[in-house]
């Protein structure tokens, strides 16, 4: 087989994937769609005639993270059963074209299959309390900053969660999670450390890249030059997924079955 990137055969392997799981895809979105039907139903009821738009995305970002999360840990799960892990192995395609394969369906395919069935019930329901006029549905605002900020944090997750699915055998689920919870405990001793042992005493953070001198009667700001303060922001929200996606990289390259 050619070693190089052929744009033709990733394309053959999503087509691949989707055939061989076709009818697992297919049921997992109609238990979501019945999910999603039976929580805003339960919505819809527990509210009487005054109803907060911003419900419904707090409902869609507990199951947007939990469901996707659970199905990024199943990315490369037939590497956990020998039969399968074989078979899947022995697919003529890179490394790098399974791997853009399992990003393709956890990071492209489940947002956008998870989003359309959630707007197509709210609407849905929406549609039916307003049948009443007496029902008020309260807009929700100021959601555009939210969702850049989420969309960071479930790439970063997704990825790692990904990660986790090859480098884990069994319960990638749980162990990811415990990998995750490890490495936040990690980041928040290395943090702790900095804040007593290279600030002052009389100092407290004040962000990622500046921190405040307590005086007397004063107080001082200390902040990094502009142009690196933007690229550490910017390392802190895009670092997390290429990280990830070149360590399952190298992870799938040395699997064996």
């Amino acid at each position: 087989m050619n070693n190089s990137f052929s744009f033709s055969r990733l394309g053959l392997l999503i087509k691949k994937q989707w055939f061989d799981n076709a009818k697992l895809y297919s049921l997992s979105v109609l238990a979501l769609i019945g999910l999603l039907s039976i929580i805003f139903i339960f919505w819809a009821i527990a509210n009487e005639s005054r109803y907060d738009e911003e419900d419904t995305y707090v409902i869609f970002l507990v199951l947007f993270f939990g469901a996707g999360l659970i199905f990024a840990s199943t990315t490369f799960g037939a590497l956990s059963d020998k039969a399968k892990g074989t078979y899947w192995l022995s697919i003529p395609a890179t490394h790098t074209e399974k791997l853009l394969c399992g990003i393709c369906y956890s990071l492209i395919a489940f947002p956008v299959v998870f989003a359309v069935s959630f707007f197509i019930i709210q609407q849905i329901t929406f549609f039916a309390i307003r049948l009443n006029p007496h029902n008020i549905i309260e807009p929700v605002r100021n959601l555009k900053d939210h969702v850049i900020i989420f969309c960071y944090i479930f790439l970063a997750l997704q990825s790692l969660f990904i990660l986790g699915s090859v480098y884990f055998e069994r319960y990638a689920f749980i162990k990811t999670i415990l990998a995750a919870l490890f490495i936040i405990f990690l980041f928040m001793l290395a943090g702790i450390f900095f804040a007593k042992n290279l600030l002052p005493h009389n100092s407290g953070m004040r962000g990622l890249t500046s921190f405040v001198i307590y005086g007397d009667n004063e107080m001082k700001l200390y902040r990094l030059a502009p142009w690196i303060e933007d690229a550490v922001i910017a390392l802190a929200k895009f670092i997390w997924a290429p990280v990830f996606w070149v360590a399952t990289y190298f992870r799938l390259k040395e699997k064996e079955i």
